[in-house]
């Protein structure tokens, strides 16, 4: 990543990354649960893979079903509807829907942003300025891809509207930037990763969170519909719990992570997948004032692309939709 993504502050990482809290905090009850959660591509999720396959559901009695679904915003969407009780999305598309009225708790964050902004190689196209008047290719047009390259154009003193934003199914943006029709994609891994790796050179990233202090920083929350957090606070800490178990164990066990993920991603070899988590950021997660902070950041720089109002105070605002389900 050029220094495009520095742009957006964060801090404290190396204190926050596996936060403990230092006060005592709540306990699992052992109770068996069995729960349906929205997930986007969760057969391909490292997390969920994990917390799955390495037992951490089960070592908190969780029996967890996934609703798959294509992005965050549909993982929202699900939410509270036909027995889902909770979702991951990233922080892009959950804080709008909750400033709208959409009732749940955010109560941990999984795992950093692999977001990419990749540009046809040799065509001029070397820092973000270079944009305006291109044409950029995007999976979902109201994706949190979008929204983060929108808040780094933005920071630049950039319009995102200066941008030709294009929607264009996954399986055809190969082609169409060979073609020329386009001048670059933004995604986030495995996509992005895939269509980079596939490229033979013709594609490079010019911009990204997987460096600098955005890779220091949650992407992917979960959240919980607030109706359920009520009835079942003990489904809160197993959850979170287990979450947290996960994230440890992928940042211990790299290379038996990528043995886990690789058959999950046929698309790539072993080789591959190994060298894209090699190019993402470590794992991250987190919980109470530290996961508030971070989306009080992120209310920040929804204002700037006109998401959020400029008048919502982002401290309050994120103090009211995250719940710290360890603290008794």
């Amino acid at each position: 990543m050029t220094g495009a993504g520095a742009g957006i502050v964060a801090g404290g990482a190396a204190v926050w990354q596996w936060y403990r809290p230092k006060r005592s905090h709540s306990e699992p009850d052992g109770r068996y649960r069995s729960l349906v959660l929205a997930w986007p591509a969760p057969e391909t999720d490292l997390v969920m893979i994990v917390a799955r396959e390495r037992g951490f559901f089960t070592n908190y009695s969780l029996d967890v079903t996934t609703r798959a679904v294509t992005t965050g915003n549909q993982a929202i969407a699900a939410l509270g509807k036909d027995s889902v009780v909770g979702a991951a999305a990233p922080a892009l598309s959950w804080l709008p829907a909750l400033y709208g009225g959409k009732k749940a708790k955010l109560i941990a964050g999984l795992s950093a942003g692999t977001y990419r902004l990749l540009v046809r190689s040799h065509t001029g196209i070397v820092r973000l300025e270079n944009l305006v008047g291109k044409t950029i290719a995007v999976v979902d047009e109201d994706a949190a891809d979008r929204r983060f390259f929108s808040v780094l154009l933005r920071r630049k003193g950039i319009s995102p509207g200066d941008v030709h934003w294009k929607a264009v199914p996954a399986d055809q943006i190969s082609g169409r930037i060979a073609s020329g029709e386009l001048d670059g994609v933004v995604a986030h891994d495995f996509l992005a990763w895939h269509l980079l790796s596939g490229s033979g050179g013709g594609l490079t990233e010019l911009a990204g969170s997987t460096t600098g202090h955005y890779s220091e920083r949650i992407n992917r929350v979960f959240g919980l519909d607030e109706n359920y957090l009520a009835d079942d606070p003990g489904g809160g800490i197993a959850l979170a719990l287990a979450f947290r178990d996960a994230g440890r164990w992928i940042e211990k066990h790299r290379d038996e992570a990528v043995t886990l993920l690789a058959p999950h991603l046929p698309q790539m070899d072993e080789d591959t997948v190994s060298d894209m988590l090699a190019h993402e950021p470590k794992p991250i997660h987190l919980i109470g004032h530290w996961l508030r902070d971070q989306m009080a950041q992120y209310a920040d720089e929804l204002k700037l692309i006109d998401i959020l109002p400029d008048s919502l105070d982002s401290g309050s605002f994120a103090q009211s939709v995250c719940r710290n389900v360890l603290r008794p």
